[in-house]
């Protein structure tokens, strides 16, 4: 299986030799994103420090006291022909919360009934290639209206930090989970006039180089642009869902999680 995953990966290194490739233009898109992290999770404990260990049930994160979107920071660099080629993004998420909720099971360290607080941070790279498959030019009340289809693949390589105290801050419970996945993604475009409506999804079949985010990830993402006439600038606002799955073994306990992340962004383009 890892020898099956490094086709894709290494296609991105050949990227050099593409078509979109070759009088590449440079497109950088700092943006905020109004995310939310929401799901539920669930880890195994040990009642009184010395007996047998025990699994628990799973429950929404909101019993952290988690919940609401909040403000973050990301930046995409393109280079290609402004639709195909290569795409490097990096997304830092950091929520904080001063809500305390009380948990309904154990949750390693913390146990049931206590009043607790998570935080949540991410650092994730996502660096992708796609190539033009269909291009097709129309009109529409008079103006030309052209949509392109391109299909390729992403890697995406992510470390999930989640930290959860008692009211106390006496006791703690974290969670470091990190993992290297292959997404097949598939892109399309629709420009009309200074408009232009981007759409790109990328699901992991369980294609993973390692670590712990296991199972089928999804990926959407959609994004409505607006390119000022006579300059080099465009203006966007869009929506992203991303499932972000994990499993992995912290201390003696092991977890699960099953997480979403989801919400708005806006932000602007710059062409080089």
């Amino acid at each position: 299986m890892r020898g099956l995953l490094l086709v894709p990966v290494g296609a991105l290194f050949a990227a050099c030799s593409t078509p979109s490739l070759r009088e590449p233009q440079i497109l950088v898109t700092p943006y905020m994103s109004v995310y939310q992290l929401r799901g539920d999770t669930k880890m195994e404990s040990q009642p009184g420090g010395t007996g047998p260990i025990v699994a628990n049930d799973s429950q929404d994160l909101g019993r952290f006291g988690v919940g609401g979107h909040e403000e973050d920071v990301g930046v995409r660099v393109d280079i290609g022909d402004g639709f195909g080629g290569i795409r490097l993004d990096y997304y830092q998420l950091d929520m904080a919360t001063s809500k305390f909720d009380v948990l309904g099971d154990d949750w390693g360290a913390l146990p049931a009934t206590s009043r607790v607080q998570m935080e949540q941070s991410m650092d994730e790279y996502r660096l992708g290639l796609v190539e033009p498959i269909y291009a097709h030019k129309s009109e529409f009340r008079e103006r030309p209206l052209e949509v392109r289809v391109a299909a390729g693949a992403v890697v995406a390589q992510r470390t999930l930090h989640l930290r959860a105290t008692t009211d106390d801050y006496l006791t703690r419970q974290n969670v470091k989970a990190t993992g290297q996945n292959v997404y097949p993604a598939l892109r399309a475009q629709a420009k009309w006039r200074e408009f232009r409506f981007d759409f790109e999804y990328a699901i992991c079949p369980d294609l993973q180089l390692g670590g712990d985010f296991d199972g089928v990830l999804q990926d959407l993402e959609m994004r409505l642009t607006y390119e000022v006439p006579l300059r080099d600038l465009r203006l966007f606002a869009g929506y992203r869902y991303s499932t972000l799955p994990i499993q992995g073994t912290q201390g003696p306990f092991d977890y699960d999680a099953d997480l979403v992340l989801d919400g708005l962004q806006i932000g602007l383009q710059l062409t080089f």
